[in-house]
């Protein structure tokens, strides 16, 4: 602005000297010129003062939080801009983010994405994989889950609502097909076509109730449903890795003690390598465009280095191995196209039955994860087609039954490791007089994109080539990066919050709204209620009667509103379960 005054002034003298020889366009010319550079610097300056009033308004009510980030390297105020006024009931920060020009699927931090999620997602096909080859007999193993999570993962994003959904096998498929197998086994019936008509049949259901938004009614489930099946999924992929590990200890393991303790010193600093890596951004170390770099692709390093140290500083420690298929074939031999007519009519009608129990379990599944996805606190500008989705993922799934691949249902945990490995966040400190709250992670907005999506299960199915370089990294390093895709989806989970002050003094709880409205026992009531009903799921995933697991999860809506709104007043339980 100096720099104009001069030129400005400078300018004026200059027609001044010669205006006896100047034209009289010339000076009227001149004389508008002048008048709009003094609105210009008036409004500069009133915008100014603006500002320094505001800043003053601030700093006398010293209750401010202000932060400033990057995805680039460059400064702050080439990206984003955050003044955050905090008010003791509205704690939720204005944002102001500024449009890119480029593609967000073309940026780092999707690559980086591709990278972790690539084997965030093949780490399930080889373990449900595995299972599923146990619980059927061979019929569904490891190469139909990788072909199956490929392809399907591939198609999804390509026509899906909301791409940022991940599909890949899960252990509530695992459950049902197994229950599935039991049943045709004492039948005496094939397994392989009844389960391609079951798969038809549920095609059909979703289809239908995609025609007559049936999606529609998952308004009616709160934070209570979406946060109870969340825990119960995240805490399923802590439990599989724990068990992964404790299987070495066993005394029918063929490792000696240093591998067992091997594996838990990769699989513990796996986990807190990546956790460290990604959290690195928000730390004061190295210079910005470094830190950022190393938390976009902190899970890939995680894996890459406790890979490299476990070769290079204990070669002759043997661990467990992905275990990967050495050809391209189904695991039973048999054709990959299923006979779906060699089962007797009355087979082919019975199979509605399981049919129906599998459509209310991918019903759930899907939406539940797919609302989890557009949580509000992800702040997503595009918007989410949850019919259209059903619809996609019914057809597929019809198509995965005709060739004998399992199910693929959207995934949880990985869908929610994918919106945040897009995500871009920043550290926010609560001032507060002289108290001062520790710093809170913010999303502030996500690369919404279709293309991790595919190149993510493009990864996947090209595993398949690449057996030999797979086999180098150990399972207790995959078990490593389960434990942080389970712990990190609990991150941000009110129920987790609300179980954790069971343990905390009184005195330093957080300030949250709910811990500030509600009274304590009220609080720790509902904690408890949601606790029971995470423990009620748990026991009956893995009961005999497993197959009826979509009905449990369908009742925790009367749950919440019938059993906690009779000793919950209702505006505590508003505040408790409102996103």
């Amino acid at each position: 602005m100096a720099r104009n005054s001069c030129v400005s002034s400078s300018t004026a003298a200059a027609v001044s000297a010669s205006s006896s020889s100047s034209s009289a366009p010339f000076n009227l010319l001149l004389k508008t010129s002048r008048d709009h550079f003094s609105q210009l610097h008036r409004i500069y300056f009133r915008a100014h003062l603006d500002a320094l009033s505001a800043s003053s308004h601030l700093r006398s009510r010293n209750e401010t939080c202000t932060s400033s980030f990057d995805e680039g390297g460059g400064l702050p105020s080439e990206r984003y801009t955050q003044v955050v006024v905090l008010s003791p009931h509205k704690r939720s920060p204005s944002l102001l983010v500024k449009q890119r020009k480029i593609l967000d699927g073309l940026h780092p931090k999707a690559v980086a994405s591709v990278f972790f999620l690539y084997f965030a997602c093949l780490a399930p096909c080889i373990a449900f994989g595995g299972l599923l080859s146990h619980v059927t007999a061979g019929h569904i193993g490891v190469v139909e889950t990788i072909v199956a999570t490929s392809g399907v993962g591939v198609l999804y994003p390509l026509v899906a609502g909301q791409p940022l959904t991940l599909l890949g096998p899960t252990g509530l498929m695992v459950v049902f097909c197994g229950l599935l197998y039991k049943v045709t086994f004492r039948l005496g019936l094939p397994f392989l076509p009844i389960y391609g008509w079951v798969g038809i049949w549920s095609c059909l259901f979703l289809l239908i109730l995609a025609a007559i938004e049936a999606s529609d009614l998952i308004r009616h489930f709160t934070r209570f449903t979406d946060e109870t099946f969340s825990a119960l999924i995240s805490l399923g992929y802590i439990s599989e890795a724990s068990k992964s590990i404790g299987n070495i200890f066993k005394q029918s393991s063929s490792y000696t003690i240093a591998s067992s303790l091997l594996a838990v010193i990769l699989a513990s600093c796996t986990w807190r390598l990546a956790t460290f890596l990604t959290q690195l951004k928000n730390s004061r170390f190295l210079v910005r465009s470094v830190r950022n770099v190393l938390s976009d692709f902190g899970p890939p390093l995680a894996i890459f280095l406790t890979s490299c140290a476990s070769h290079l500083l204990f070669p002759s420690v043997p661990l467990p191995e992905l275990l990967i298929p050495s050809t391209f074939s189904t695991t039973s031999g048999r054709p990959w196209q299923v006979p779906l007519l060699s089962i007797p009519s009355w087979a082919i009608a019975a199979s509605i039955i399981p049919a129906a129990l599998l459509t209310l379990l991918v019903f759930l599944d899907q939406n539940i994860t797919t609302r989890l996805v557009n949580n509000p606190e992800y702040h997503l500008k595009k918007g989410a087609g949850y019919h259209l989705d059903l619809a996609v993922l019914g057809v597929l799934m019809a198509v995965s039954s005709c060739f004998g691949l399992p199910w693929m249902f959207a995934s949880t945990v990985p869908s929610l490791s994918h919106v945040r490995s897009l995500a871009t966040t920043s550290k926010s400190i609560h001032i507060s007089g002289d108290n001062a709250e520790a710093p809170e992670e913010n999303v502030v907005g996500v690369r919404e994109n279709r293309l991790t999506g595919m190149l993510i299960h493009v990864c996947v199915g090209a595993s398949l080539l690449l057996l030999s370089v797979l086999r180098l990294v150990p399972m207790p390093v995959i078990d490593g990066i389960f434990l942080y895709m389970g712990m990190t989806s609990l991150m941000g989970n009110q129920f987790i919050e609300r179980l954790k002050l069971w343990f905390c003094d009184p005195e330093l709880y957080p300030q949250h709204e709910f811990i500030e409205t509600v009274p304590r026992a009220v609080l720790h009531s509902f904690t408890a209620l949601q606790l029971t009903c995470v423990a009620a799921l748990w026991a009956l995933k893995h009961s005999p009667y497993g197959i009826t697991f979509p009905l449990l999860i369908l009742a925790l809506m009367p749950v919440r509103n019938y059993i906690a709104g009779s000793f919950v007043a209702p505006p505590y339980l508003d505040v408790m379960d409102a996103h």
